[in-house]
């Protein structure tokens, strides 16, 4: 079984997104090639479900960071070489020793640039793993004990290949010779075409390694520690979410005996983001990546599942508190089979009447502090949180509200207890909406 979530949990945490300019994805998307780019959007697709997966992959972003290295091309540079070394036309040596002979000859009599664009990507190809072999070498003796040094070893397998020895000949030659390219021309693009498809596949994930390591420790994320599902916490110090700009920590701790987190605060205290910021903490660990923290150390879960944002379905002829009661079905379906899942609702049926929301967050909590997993509950209705405080599975803290006169100001630090603040109606006189409405 893989990590489960679903379109509505991405959407609230802003995951995904090539186009979204506050996604979580687009915040490690600087890699040097297009094609790492896709990849590492098939990466957060995915997040694992194997302890040693996610182990392993932190391991690889904490040796590069370490090494602190850049790739020797750029993204034009690597579209040269990926194209010259996919675009053969045929494996047979006859016929691909022919078709070259014909663009050299066209270009010879007619200035044809078929033989230009073989040429040039030839050459890119033997300057570029000339320095790549140098680059692999490098991470080969640093990556000693480490999880990634036996991917390094089979790079360097493939380059130390005797079929490269000519290349490496000519690599610092100016010219090459039309027989000289008839050679390595077939060389590269027949028999060792297997070896670096390889080859070019574990460039790009070298391209995502440093790319992300880079991003770590430009914005001092932390590498989470991942412990079997047996032990059943977060613990996360200082946590923050990573696409907001200055962004306030909190410290949080959800256990096994303590898995219910009920939080409290008036609109616009900060609930929402800090329960975003969690979750996109946990998302990213179990991909393997760093997070925005200064620690973290979490048991393996099974998915994430939220209700931030429900969107109403008028085509379906669902009003807003139908579609949160579906969502909440959904949910209740995913942890009652048995499964370890991180739980976030921000302020349980408020598409309701105040009795049916109180009376439903108080029932929902209550059984789903019964169930295996982490939840963080968010509510206005500090009532319920009252009624709660029996059940010793549950843990309450809030986001105070700081009046400076008539104006609310926000600390969005995490505090013991519950709060009743209620600021609503301050707010709406303070932006004077009844004068206008009551102006001429």
């Amino acid at each position: 079984m893989g990590f489960v979530t679903d379109k509505q949990t991405l959407d609230d945490l802003q995951i995904l997104g090539r186009y979204q300019v506050n996604s979580i994805f687009n915040l490690f998307n600087h890699t040097v090639t297009k094609d790492a780019s896709r990849l590492l959007e098939r990466m957060f697709k995915a997040p694992f479900s194997n302890i040693e997966q996610i182990n392993t992959r932190t391991a690889h972003f904490q040796l590069f960071q370490r090494l602190n290295i850049t790739l020797p091309f750029t993204s034009k540079e690597f579209e040269i070489i990926s194209n010259y070394l996919r675009n053969a036309e045929t494996n047979n040596r006859v016929k691909a020793a022919f078709n070259t002979t014909k663009y050299w000859f066209l270009n010879e009599i007619a200035n044809d640039k078929n033989y230009i664009v073989l040429y040039d990507g030839l050459k890119k190809t033997i300057e570029i793993f000339s320095e790549l072999k140098e680059l692999f070498s490098f991470i080969e003796k640093k990556s000693q004990g480490t999880p990634y040094h036996a991917k390094a070893i089979k790079a360097m397998d493939v380059l130390n290949d005797k079929k490269f020895d000519l290349a490496w000949q000519c690599s610092s030659k100016n010219q090459l010779g039309f027989k000289t390219v008839l050679k390595l021309d077939y060389i590269f693009r027949v028999l060792l075409y297997q070896q670096l498809e390889g080859l070019l596949q574990e460039i790009l994930e070298l391209d995502i390694y440093t790319t992300v390591s880079e991003i770590a420790r430009k914005r001092s994320f932390v590498y989470p520690i991942a412990v079997e599902k047996s032990e059943s916490y977060i613990q996360l110090k200082e946590v923050f979410h990573p696409c907001i700009k200055n962004a306030v920590s909190n410290s949080i701790s959800i256990t096994k005996d303590k898995n219910v987190f009920f939080l409290t605060g008036a609109n616009m205290a900060g609930k929402s983001t800090l329960m975003k910021s969690v979750a996109v903490a946990v998302y990213l660990a179990h991909m393997g990546f760093p997070v925005a923290a200064e620690k973290m150390v979490f048991s393996l879960h099974d998915g994430i599942y939220t209700s931030i944002n429900v969107p109403d379905n008028l085509s379906m002829g669902y009003s807003h508190f139908y579609a949160e009661v579906l969502r909440v079905k959904h949910v209740a379906s995913e942890v009652a089979s048995n499964k370890e899942l991180l739980i976030i609702f921000d302020e349980l049926f408020k598409g309701t009447n105040v009795k049916d929301a109180y009376d439903g967050t108080v029932a929902i909590v209550n059984a789903f502090s019964k169930r295996k997993g982490s939840f963080i509950i968010s509510t206005h209705i500090t009532e319920a949180g009252l009624d709660l405080k029996k059940n010793n599975h549950l843990f309450f803290q809030y986001l105070p509200t700081v009046m400076q006169g008539n104006v609310p100001t926000y600390t969005y630090k995490l505090k013991e207890g519950i709060t009743d603040d209620r600021h609503g109606m301050l707010i709406i006189k303070n932006e004077k909406i009844l004068e206008i409405i009551n102006s001429n």
